[in-house]
């Protein structure tokens, strides 16, 4: 069944429902003294790797903020806590949980979901109650292209992940010219990849390869020996990263040699390396952001730089991408509470509207769809194992290198 949980500690299941029970009667201390947000993340299941990561980013504000004694909001000061429930995965699953956060445990904040598929059907569930959502991890344009008014994102829509591949391979001496593109049918690979396609023409690529392949595939070597047969010079595969793994092993196996490999995502996540070894080596992936990253946090006064590595020290490990967008997300939160004044999640939601902030993570600015427009994205590579910024030139920290 659902798993359940909270920030800071695993406290029981009795203990959250009390804590449930003194928010709705609206009259205790217990209540007013902290802000409930919630979420249903994909804590088991195929994405688990990435509902992990959002889960930290999640806890690291919560940590760093009720060190710094919470959220002033109107004169008093609320400590933050987060409902968790695991949706397995499932994006049914997910939808049913946060009616559950809203219809009985009586949460008025949302934070989205993993994923594309279950952040679109959630982001129905919150408009019907008119409750704010603000979103880290869901990427598809049609979530925010529906005229909904109370789902936000922080990150750059999927249709602008593949532009700085396509557009940087246009810009090689000489360019290259052939395109092969790959993705898990499933609402956000297939989004991403026909973006590539779009963006393959505007840059004047030839796509001579265009397929999908079924969720939970475990043998793509099929597809790739016909990939193969296309002579491409420029690979891009979306999917989610066990598949991306098997991908890249499998284009080594079957004697693909593109001069360039790039996934949706992929190369920055856990694993991904240690999985593949040298075989990482020289593969591309659009990057929401890297530590590298000019930002200054406005609220806790970090950089991208030292968001890392407070993050390292904390959790063991690097974050990628994922961690510095959740915290960005309840960062959003923090400053429309202070601008609304106040707790009434309607007045919540029009300060989130007006969101103008500087993050770690990077600029803040909502456009009437909810899509973050005030950022761009960077595009890494994997080099002597670890990724590095190749693109956009000014803010590359190192040359992109091709194959052969």
């Amino acid at each position: 069944m659902f798993r359940m949980g909270t920030t800071a500690t695993h406290r029981s299941i009795g203990a959250i429902a009390m804590a449930c029970i003194a928010w709705s009667m609206g009259g205790t201390a217990a209540a007013q003294e902290t802000i409930r947000f919630g979420a249903a993340l994909s804590l088991s299941g195929r994405l688990a790797t990435e509902g992990k990561l959002v889960r930290e980013g999640y806890d690291f504000f919560v940590k760093h903020i009720n060190d710094r004694g919470g959220i002033p909001v109107g004169g008093k000061t609320y400590k933050v806590s987060i409902v968790y429930y695991d949706d397995e995965s499932n994006t049914n699953t997910s939808v049913k949980l946060y009616e559950k956060l809203i219809s009985e445990d009586g949460v008025k904040f949302l934070l989205g979901p993993y994923g594309s598929s279950a952040t679109i059907a959630v982001s129905t569930v919150v408009e019907q109650h008119k409750l704010p959502m603000v979103v880290a991890h869901g990427a598809a344009t049609t979530i925010y292209n529906r005229g909904y008014k109370y789902t936000f994102g922080v990150l750059n829509s999927v249709d602008h992940y593949t532009r700085n591949i396509v557009k940087l391979s246009s810009e090689q001496t000489p360019p290259l010219k052939r395109v092969a593109l790959i993705n898990e049918n499933q609402l956000f690979p297939q989004l991403g990849i026909d973006g590539a396609a779009q963006q393959a023409k505007e840059f004047g690529l030839e796509v001579v390869f265009k397929e999908k392949y079924a969720s939970g595939t475990k043998d793509l070597s099929s597809e790739l020996e016909k990939m193969k047969a296309t002579r491409p010079d420029l690979v891009i595969a979306g999917g989610y990263t066990d598949d991306m793994i098997l991908l890249a092993r499998q284009i080594k196996q079957v004697g693909l040699k593109p001069r360039l490999v790039g996934f949706l995502l992929g190369p920055t996540l856990p694993g991904f390396i240690r999985a593949l070894g040298s075989d990482a080596e020289n593969m591309l992936e659009p990057v929401q952001w890297t530590p590298g990253m000019p930002w200054k946090d406005s609220l806790f006064g970090w950089t991208a730089r030292e968001y890392a590595d407070l993050f390292q020290k904390q959790y063991g490990h690097a974050p990628d991408y994922h961690p510095p967008q959740s915290t960005a997300a309840l960062e959003v939160y923090y400053h429309a509470f202070q601008k609304a004044g106040s707790l009434d999640p309607q007045k919540v939601r029009d300060a989130v509207a007006a969101t103008d902030i500087m993050t770690a993570y990077g600029p803040i600015r909502f456009n009437a769809n909810g899509q973050n427009v005030a950022k761009s994205m960077s595009v890494v590579q994997i080099q002597n194992g670890k990724p590095v910024v190749v693109y956009p030139l000014d803010a590359a920290e190192a040359k992109l290198r091709l194959a052969p």
